[in-house]
Parts: structure tokens; C-alpha cells; sequence
């Protein structure tokens, strides 16, 4: 049985009264927005603490009933404010990350530290349910710095809290998602798309909403406390086959580029020198930064070890076709219609 303590199957729409009360971390972001929609869809009530401005959680508001989601203001660097706000919760949410480094947010802050606060926080409080959100390719071996502090991270989580549900996604793709926008952005705006080392990085790219059901499907299980899941998409593709789909996608002529890892790094590293003495982002796309290159080092692929999709009965979607893939279209030159070149 799940959370309801209504005595229902969590399968009730906004009006009704699912017994869960969450409170997300990080639901501003892109995966955070359709977490809070799921939760409000089935009638609970959701407590987001947030560090943007007001307008940018407006969209949240009209998520849940009326009343059901309540927006706070919050210093994510102050334990205390986390207590404030798991007391009253049985089940705490943790999606907060980072694509890269800045001068007040490193990995280690972001990915150990405030996941150690928060899994502490929901224990002392008597949380139920903690679920904190991770990524495929987490490793104390790995090459890139997210990644190892993504691993250090769900070690602190479980040891203040054992019976956390970690979830380790592959990249997600979805409208706001940032790898397949990004890519198309490239093709359209700049000279080229980096493709380092030749494109060879393998990974599992998932749907958004498939990993939202995923996550409400073990909400619904007792059994899945203290599991750790890895969710991935049925396709597996290399980098540069991502990079040809988004172009002939959006119907644009292939303007890939073969950079050395290592060259890729020398040329951010002034930016990356100067990003760690300043206290705000140095402007630059997230593909030419030598943190998004170090995560290439490392395929992006499930090796069937861990829970899955099969395991709570959902058959992920491709990436490459229908609803997926859509909102990539919509980069076409001229409108959804058209582009540079036609099929």
C-alpha cells in the first residue's frame, strides 16, 4: 500500500484528497514543474520552498487545487529553513542540481551538502517517504565532478536516511529539457556543434513523463523504500547520432564539429578561471563548459542492475518519434512547418 491515508488508490483528480502532503526541493526546474503537477493531479497538497523570484513559480501555483500548493521563499544554505519545511510533510522531494559550477553553488554544496541537510532534516522530522533525484553514471570513479559528488550524495542521503528511494535518471528530454534544446540551439545560432572525441559517449535518453510515472508508481509501493532505481530510455546513442537526429529533426544542414576533448577544456578555462572568483555566472553555453566535457568521458547506460521501468510495469517511449521529439520541431527555420531543408 501506498501513501493514502484517505484509503484510496492515489488515483483521485485535483478536487480529491490523496493524503500525501510534499514538500519538493527544486521544483522550479525542469523535472520539478511535472513532479508538481502529478502530485497536484492526484489531490495532494505540495509545499515548495524556492530560491527565484515569485514570478518564476506562478506556473506551479494553478498545479493543484485550490490552496494545495504553497510556495515559500527559502535560503537552501540554512538547515534551518530546510526543518521549517519538511515538519509537517510525509514525503520530502529532493530535485535540486546543477549543470555546472558557480562561484556561491559548487557541485559539492548543491549535489552533497544540501541533500545531507535535507535527508537529515526529513529523518529527525519523521518523513515517511524521502525521494531524492540522481543521475545514471553517479560513481566515485567517474571522471567528471558531478557525477562524484552525485555518488557522495546518495551516500550522505542513506546514511541519514536508509530507507530513501534514490532515482538515477538518464538525460531526460521533455519541452524544457536542456539536451536536446541545446543541441538544436547550437545548429541554429552558432558555428558549429561540438562533437568531442568524435561523438563516441553512449546514453539513455528518457522521457520526462516517464519518469513521473515512474516515480508516483512507487509512491504507491512500501516496497520501494530503501531501493535505488535507474531509469533509461529503450535506445541507446551515441552523441553524434543525437546531434543527427536534432538536424534532420528541425531540417538543418549538419554543421557538427570533431574537437579533442582536451582542446575543449583549454578553451574554457579562462572562463572557468574567472567564474571561480566572481559571484555570478560567467555567460556561456552549457555544452562548451569543461564540466559538461568531463560528463562525456563516461557512457550514460543502465546496465540492468538496478530497478528499472520493467520493474513497476511501464514501457519507457522512444525519444526519437511522436510527443517525445515534438517540441524539438518547433527550432525549425520559419516555423513547425518548415526549415533550411526539406524531407
Amino acid at each position: 500500500q501506498g501513501l493514502n491515508r484517505a484509503g484510496g488508490a492515489l488515483g483521485g483528480g485535483r478536487h480529491s484528497v490523496s493524503g500525501v502532503t510534499a514538500t519538493v526541493f527544486g521544483a522550479t526546474g525542469f523535472l520539478g514543474r511535472y513532479v508538481v503537477n502529478e502530485l497536484g493531479k492526484i489531490g495532494s497538497q505540495v509545499i515548495i520552498p524556492y530560491r527565484c523570484t515569485e514570478q518564476d513559480t506562478a506556473h506551479l501555483r494553478v498545479m493543484g487545487d485550490l490552496g494545495q500548493i504553497v510556495l515559500d521563499p527559502y535560503d537552501a544554505n540554512d538547515p534551518s529553513a530546510v526543518n521549517k519545511y519538511v515538519q509537517d510533510s510525509n514525503v520530502v522531494i529532493n530535485l535540486l542540481g546543477r549543470d555546472r559550477e558557480t562561484w556561491k553553488h559548487s557541485f559539492e554544496k548543491v549535489n552533497v551538502d544540501m541533500a545531507a541537510n535535507i535527508a537529515k532534516a526529513a529523518s529527525e522530522a519523521g518523513v515517511e517517504r524521502l525521494y531524492h533525484f540522481s543521475c545514471v553514471g553517479a560513481s566515485p570513479d567517474a571522471i567528471g565532478k558531478k557525477f562524484r559528488t552525485k555518488h557522495e550524495g546518495e551516500v550522505a542521503v542513506r546514511e541519514h536516511f536508509p530507507d530513501a528511494t534514490i532515482m538515477r535518471m538518464a538525460p531526460v528530454v521533455g519541452v524544457e529539457d536542456r539536451l536536446l534544446n541545446s543541441i538544436a540551439f547550437m545548429t541554429r545560432r552558432m558555428p558549429y556543434v561540438p562533437l568531442y572525441d568524435g561523438g563516441e559517449t553512449k546514453m539513455q535518453p528518457v522521457y520526462v513523463l516517464d519518469v513521473v510515472k515512474a516515480f508516483v508508481e512507487t509512491l504507491k509501493h512500501e516496497g520501494t523504500k530503501g531501493q535505488t532505481f535507474e531509469f533509461a530510455g529503450p535506445e541507446t546513442y551515441t552523441m553524434k547520432e543525437l546531434v543527427t537526429l536534432v538536424e534532420k529533426t528541425i531540417r538543418e544542414p549538419s554543421g557538427s564539429l570533431n574537437i579533442p576533448s582536451s582542446l575543449g577544456k583549454l578553451l574554457d578555462s579562462p572562463r572557468a578561471a574567472l567564474q571561480a572568483s566572481i559571484p555570478f555566472p560567467v555567460p556561456t553555453h552549457t555544452m562548451l563548459t569543461s564540466d559538461y566535457i568531463d560528463e562525456l568521458e563516461s557512457d550514460l547506460v543502465v546496465d540492468g542492475s538496478s530497478l528499472g521501468f520493467e520493474d513497476l510495469g511501464i514501457e519507457p517511449q522512444r525519444i526519437d518519434q511522436g510527443v517525445p521529439i515534438e517540441h524539438v520541431r518547433f527550432w525549425r527555420s520559419g516555423g513547425y512547418d518548415f526549415g533550411s531543408t526539406f524531407e
